[in-house]
């Protein structure tokens, strides 16, 4: 009748109360006020876009699925994530009793020196079926841990799908880079032919008494101060490309030929959103911020429940015979059962520290939470507001450049006629050279601020989730497979 009242007395525990406060999401609505405003921020509401589907260019997205698979950060993050849901296991596991079957064989013999009745053989065997140090939540102690350790790896997790849009966002954006670099330095090479030429011209008139030694030391200053150029931005693609390999992770096809589009939504496809509290909140860093919140909130029910008695049960039945073939009879059971209690009397302010501490990271995880909300809406403004003006920036440079063609035509047709001098030429030639490359810094700049206004709605939220290579279940059975 007594071993009936063990299920009673584990039902009760598993029914034990928590002592941590109620959880209520802090509010928001001061963090949403005050960002700058565009014209694009009152468009109505799209879904964010798959990566793949945002990112059109077939060679980019090449890019990122190799880094996706192979970036050594991204891969540690992901197995950080894995082994806190495996902690989160094994915290939850100490809430319920764990069962634990034990057999025994022991053969005896006592010395005839000390029986003085020759020599004694004694035989035991057991089989043992019971419970080994459970504690009885009465107070919610180990429950609250549990909640932590879950939501400690919530929290991990959405960091893991925050790394992953973050990855492909820089991969896009050195991508985009190494274009641009690449542009720019076939373009310096070309004003060095251009030169070159030039300075041929002039060395031909100054033989001939048509042009000044001055004219000729401006030509030479020139090719030499293009070649000077030409090398920084051969050093600027080297880097760039070694960027983007560590980003991958892995060997990478160059493909020179790639150039940024003419028309915007070529490569990358365009973001028609409205920055929403919905919109927002998603995002995995304000997300894993909200997990590390109730993680701390739990961590109040723990330290409250340190201040009331911890009971323990150890508990067991079995069989036990002197001989193997008497071990089941019906005679041989026997049972154990043994609680005990822990009361904490007098711990010289312990607990109670314990307890300011739990309040005080809720309080600073309050704080975090929401500044990440401010971190958010910020992004998306600033993001937003490179998508307009910027946009507004390369349209102007584009007419600026045409204009800098027209000049230069004119200028190198009136110099061959002898109409104007050299200086004139190589103002425009200059000129010329200053706005590709400024509409080639102003495309850049509208590319990059689009994927990152990408990544501050959220990267299409869910795009971490429906990658295999970033998957913390795919990683865990890889490690299995291993060993």
């Amino acid at each position: 009748m007594q071993i009936k009242l063990l299920p009673l007395i584990i039902a009760a525990a598993l029914s034990g109360c928590s002592m941590a406060p109620d959880y209520d999401q802090p509010g928001s609505t001061t963090e949403q006020q005050g960002w700058s405003e565009t014209s694009a921020q009152k468009e109505a509401e799209t879904a964010l876009p798959d990566w793949r589907n945002f990112m059109a260019d077939e060679h980019l997205q090449q890019l990122i699925e190799a880094a996706l698979k192979n970036n050594k950060d991204l891969k540690q993050t992901v197995l950080s994530v894995a082994t806190l849901k495996a902690q989160y296991r094994i915290q939850d596991a100490a809430r319920y009793p764990g069962l634990n079957a034990a057999g025994s064989f022991t053969r005896t013999r006592t010395s005839d020196a000390y029986t003085g009745a020759g020599k004694n053989y004694s035989t035991t065997d057991q089989a043992t079926l019971g419970i080994t140090s459970y504690e009885l939540d009465l107070f919610g102690r180990v429950k609250s841990l549990s909640d932590e350790a879950l939501e400690s790896y919530l929290s991990s997790d959405e960091s893991r799908r925050s790394a992953v849009i973050s990855l492909v966002a820089e991969v896009a954006s050195a991508y985009m880079t190494l274009i641009t670099d690449q542009e720019l330095l076939e373009l310096t090479e070309d004003t060095v032919k251009a030169y070159q030429q030039t300075l041929q011209l002039v060395e031909t008139r100054y033989k001939a008494g048509y042009s000044d030694a001055l004219t000729l030391a401006q030509s030479k200053t020139a090719l030499h101060s293009a070649r000077a150029t030409a090398a920084q931005y051969k050093l600027a693609v080297a880097q760039q490309k070694n960027t983007l390999r560590q980003l991958v992770g892995a060997p990478v096809k160059w493909e020179n030929r790639d150039r940024l589009p003419d028309e915007d939504g070529k490569m990358l496809s365009e973001l028609k959103t409205g920055v929403t509290s919905d919109l927002i909140l998603h995002r995995p860093d304000i997300l894993a911020a909200e997990h590390t919140l109730k993680a701390n909130n739990a961590n109040i029910g723990a330290a409250r429940a340190a201040f009331f008695p911890t009971i323990s049960l150890t508990a067991g039945a079995g069989t036990m015979s002197s001989s193997m073939s008497n071990l089941f009879s019906s005679d041989s059971g026997y049972w154990t059962f043994a609680p005990s209690i822990s009361l904490p009397i007098f711990d010289w302010g312990s607990n109670s520290a314990s307890l300011d501490v739990a309040k005080i990271a809720k309080q600073s995880s309050v704080i975090a939470y929401q500044e990440a909300i401010e971190t958010g809406f910020k992004e998306v403004s600033d993001a937003l507001l490179g998508q307009e003006y910027y946009m507004e920036e390369w349209k102007a440079q584009k007419a600026n450049l045409d204009a800098n063609k027209d000049y230069y035509d004119l200028a190198q047709m009136r110099y061959q006629k002898g109409n104007d001098s050299y200086i004139d030429l190589l103002d425009a030639q200059r000129s010329l050279f200053s706005a590709r490359e400024s509409e080639l810094s102003a495309h850049l700049n509208l590319l990059t601020s689009r994927i990152s206004l990408f990544k501050a709605l959220g990267g299409g939220w869910t795009a971490a989730d429906h990658e295999k290579s970033t998957s913390v279940d795919e990683a865990v059975k890889e490690v299995k497979d291993q060993y």
